[in-house]
């Protein structure tokens, strides 16, 4: 199949639109399966398909089809169009991007050896991790992904993208007197994983947490979050406020604050796409051309990120997302950095510990995310390590912690040299004062 190709042809269906945009994507998945410490199950799976999108009279339509026959593309143009004809006026659009060359070279986003892997390689990888575990694996996933892409408009735009993808997640579960779980995730764009490492960090986990005792009483405390807890707590919150819709609807509480401090002046945020990450390209989803570009420099607003619809693209128009290729070209366009990165620190986790009086090292929420208007947290913690004097005393559980993540970006106290990929997020260990652990 050329997606290209089809990209391109399909337009001409709708030559009687004032706009009109073809998203074709396709891709080969191999997933492996690990139930109840046992390989389940080895798949590939080849998906293809289009998104159009066309405007007329800022009436916008859209449609989807997942192409397996040669009417396919003509069919979803005249959908898209009949969706068109019924839907009102949006004022507010402005069309789709204009031809443009590349901003950024962009490299290290293609991996041979995904797109070479074999069953029985990922079967020897999934063994390792379930035999470097001394905990049950109750459930577990590794998918690899090669994708391509073609987005071609009617103002003659046309650009390519070809990539893969890495995706993890495995739980763990140790059975004892008490019962304790873990787990671990992997994202990337390269398949560079350690499997017996995995495997023991799934044991290590399920076993602290069946160490763990109930929390008692309340008590402010430093939040000290790995990258594994901390990723989805920064996009929830900092990337919320860094959405130009967001902006644009003025739900962003960093709304009018350009050039003005929102975050401790230890805290610089950088939309990199050079930086290898699962979702990096030259161009967004839009045809736009990426850009490395400062968010947030030393704790001053610098910047949002924006797609086509917002204006002025900052070339964060994205479909794709980082953890499945699968049905992509159904998603609708939404603002997403490619690889947001958090500036390092120059210590370890052991270093932020050991200068931490009173705090709570975070190994498990039970879901870390933060209202995003409000940056509002009170999150389960199902595995916590109590820090007393630079020294970890108690694991705990079943308690709750409280705070509001964008109080917690202005009280930074350390920021750690373990930066992780987590998706579209690159990210160490950190720790914020002014959080309140509650219990029984």
């Amino acid at each position: 199949m050329n997606i290209r190709e089809i990209a391109v042809d399909s337009l001409k269906y709708a030559k009687k639109m004032e706009h009109a945009e073809s998203y074709v994507l396709q891709s080969v998945t191999h997933s492996a399966y690990i139930d109840g410490s046992r390989i389940s199950n080895i798949e590939t799976k080849i998906d293809s398909g289009m998104c159009v999108r066309v405007a007329d009279e800022n009436k916008p339509g859209r449609a989807c089809v997942t192409l397996g026959d040669a009417k396919d593309s003509e069919n979803c143009v005249n959908s898209a169009i009949r969706v068109s004809s019924f839907s009102p006026k949006n004022n507010k659009f402005k069309g789709y991007p204009m031809p443009s060359g590349p901003a950024v070279d962009v490299k290290g986003v293609f991996d041979k050896k995904i797109e070479d892997i074999t069953g029985a390689e990922l079967r020897d990888i999934l063994s390792a991790v379930i035999g470097s575990c001394g905990s049950e694996i109750p459930r577990g996933l590794l998918r690899l992904s090669v994708i391509g892409s073609a987005v071609a408009n009617s103002n003659g735009l046309l650009t390519e993208h070809r990539s893969t993808m890495m995706y993890g997640h495995f739980t763990s579960m140790f059975r004892g007197t008490r019962n304790g779980e873990g787990t671990e995730s992997l994202h990337g764009a390269s398949l560079t994983i350690d499997p017996e490492h995995i495997g023991k960090e799934l044991d290590r986990k399920a076993r602290a947490s069946a160490s763990a005792i109930p929390f008692k009483g309340s008590e402010k405390m430093t939040m000290i979050l790995p990258p594994c807890e901390l990723g989805d707590m920064i996009m929830s919150s900092a990337g919320s406020a860094l959405n130009g819709e967001n902006v644009f609807y003025e739900r962003s509480p960093w709304t009018g604050k350009m050039d003005k401090e929102v975050a401790s002046a230890c805290l610089t945020l950088t939309d990199d796409p050079t930086t290898p990450g699962p979702l990096c390209s030259a161009f967004d989803d839009e045809g736009t051309p990426s850009q490395k570009k400062v968010l947030v420099d030393n704790g001053i607003l610098r910047s949002f990120i924006r797609d086509s619809f917002v204006g002025n693209s900052t070339g964060n128009g994205m479909r794709r997302n980082s953890t499945d290729a699968q049905n992509v070209y159904c998603s609708s366009v939404g603002i997403r950095p490619m690889n947001m990165i958090v500036s390092k620190g120059a210590y370890s986790q052991d270093d932020i510990i050991s200068q931490t009086d009173n705090g709570i090292f975070v190994e498990k929420f039970a879901w870390p995310e933060a209202d995003p208007l409000t940056g509002r947290f009170g999150l389960e913690v199902r595995c916590g390590h109590i820090i007393r004097n630079g020294k970890i005393t108690d694991t705990i559980n079943n308690s709750l912690l409280m705070g509001n993540m964008f109080d917690a970006l202005a009280n930074i106290e350390f920021i750690g040299n373990d930066a992780v990929n987590i998706g579209c997020v690159t990210i160490p260990t950190m720790s914020f004062s002014g959080t309140e652990l509650a219990g029984n």
